[in-house]
Formats: C-alpha cells, structure tokens, sequence
C-alpha cells in the first residue's frame, strides 16, 4: 500500500497490548509482529528485513517498541528503516537499568541508593553493598522486566543464598528498598503526560506489579503530585523517549517520591485511560507523516 493512500497500513513491533482498542477509529491497517518473526537477509551488499516474505519498509509507519532484551534487534531495525526513510517510533541503542539510573542520578532526579559489581565479584562486595543499600533490599536483573528475577533480601545470610542460586552470567544491581503503600504509573507521551495509575502490591508481595498481582487504580492526571509529575516529565526526556511510563514510588514514611524505572514497552489496561493515552501517541505519529 502506498504511503500517502488514505488508510495507513502499519506494523506494530512487538504487538502492544491490547492494539486493538488503541486503533479504534484510526484508518489503519494493521499488521503486528514480534522480533523472532523478522529475518534479516544480507545478501550481494544489499539488505532486507522481512515479514513473510514482505519487506517491513512497505509499511506507512512502524511503532517500534523494545525489551531490555531486544534492544538490538529493535536498533538494528531501525538503522534499516532510517536508510530507506520509512516512519517509525523512536527507539533507543542498547541501554540497561544501569545506564538509566547512572543518566537519573547524574542528573538529580531522586533515586534508591544502588550498587552493581559484575556477578562474579559479588561475594567480595557484601560490606560495600550493605554500607550503600543497607537491608532489606532489593536484588534486581539489570534487563528484567515485569518484576521478572526480583528478590527481597532482608540480611546479609539470605544475600548470600540467593547470590548463589543465580545465573552468573546475569547481571545484577543492588538496591536500597522503599517502604511504600503504592506506586505511580505515569504514561508519557511526546512530552505529555497521558495517563496515570496508583498500584498497590497484594498482601505480602513486595513488587507492586500487576504480573505479581498488584491492583491498579487510574486516576485523573491533575491529581497526581506535582513532585511525580516532574520526575516522569524530565526522565522521559533525558531518555529522549517518544513513549514511556515511569514508574514512581512514594516512601511511606518520608512521602519523598523515587523513580524505579522507565519503561519503552508498558502494558495497556483495558478501558483505561491508557488505551486513550496510546491512541493519541499513534494518532500525532500518523498525523506526521500525512
């Protein structure tokens, strides 16, 4: 289909939840995929990345989304659609959890006290990690997601035991955990904040994700704290992300608010202001290329 045909046909990668309520009265056709799908040919100098046999630059736009774990692929996409002019969403080159919170810190957004050391040297740290996270705290993969491979650690003893058991070949990041009722989800989207949720961890779960059973509560944007709103707002930009959700977590005892993470591929809630949010993303992003 041509670019400038009135129904846009575009490629959605990897499928974002719930995409269809997204493009709901959006004249679009749609097609998603996920990364595994791709096959990247290099062949006589010339290259191509294909979809079932279809060259992904035939579609009107790409919304390109990336994992920790696929920010390569999701990169190398992009330099590809880049040299054939093809519109896409923003993604990044390869980053972790530890370059965002060395880009937060630097850059006085307030953030739990974190130390890393490479897998293997871990044991010898125990005091360093101890004297800069204290206990509890939370032993986290630096590219997992979702509250995937997340520990609560109490004392140097149960420190010691979960080291063990994990895969060495990970890398992992040590941080000061913050007592908390809930969290913030704040979507942001060009600059604009779209969406807001509180989720609040079910009894006796540490993570306040909703794969870990948390319950969301969406709220009105003019009510989240001003503080919240500042930190999401200048985390999305020093990522220079088109999309995100930050999530934000108040101390409990302080009511001081600390940035966890930000998320390139946030899950869409159902009948949320989320979906409404993710429309108006796809809508400016159409709206740019006619």
């Amino acid at each position: 289909m041509k670019k400038n045909s009135k129904e846009m046909e575009i490629l959605v990668l990897p499928p974002t939840e719930n995409i269809q309520a997204i493009i709901k009265n959006l004249p679009v056709k749609l097609t998603t995929a996920y990364y595994y799908s791709l096959q990247f040919q290099l062949k006589n100098n010339n290259t191509q990345i294909l979809l079932n046999g279809r060259d992904i630059k035939e579609f009107s736009f790409v919304w390109l989304s990336s994992s920790w774990n696929t920010r390569d692929l999701a990169t190398a996409v992009k330099i590809y659609l880049e040299e054939s002019s093809t519109p896409h969403s923003f993604v990044e080159q390869n980053t972790s959890k530890i370059t965002d919170s060395m880009t937060f810190v630097l850059n006085d957004i307030p953030y739990p006290n974190t130390y890393f050391v490479e897998s293997m040297k871990t044991m010898d740290h125990l005091k360093q990690i101890e004297k800069t996270c204290g206990y509890p705290l939370i032993m986290k993969d630096s590219k997992g997601f979702g509250g995937n491979d997340m520990s609560y650690i109490s004392c140097e003893e149960e420190l010691k035991k979960v080291i063990s058991k994990n895969h060495q070949n990970k890398k992992y990041i040590f941080q000061q955990y913050i007592p908390n009722n809930y969290d913030w989800g704040v979507l942001v989207s060009n600059n604009r904040i779209v969406s807001a949720e509180r989720s609040y961890p079910k009894p006796g779960e540490f993570r306040n994700n909703c794969s870990a059973g948390a319950t969301e509560i969406f709220d009105d944007i003019k009510n989240i704290p001003a503080g919240v709103k500042a930190i999401a707002l200048k985390a999305s930009t020093l990522l220079g992300l088109q999309w995100s959700r930050s999530d934000i977590i108040i101390d409990k005892i302080s009511n001081k608010p600390y940035l966890l993470e930000v998320n390139r591929f946030p899950g869409i809630t159902l009948d949320s202001t989320e979906v409404v949010g993710a429309n108006s993303f796809l809508r400016s992003c159409l709206a740019e290329i006619g």
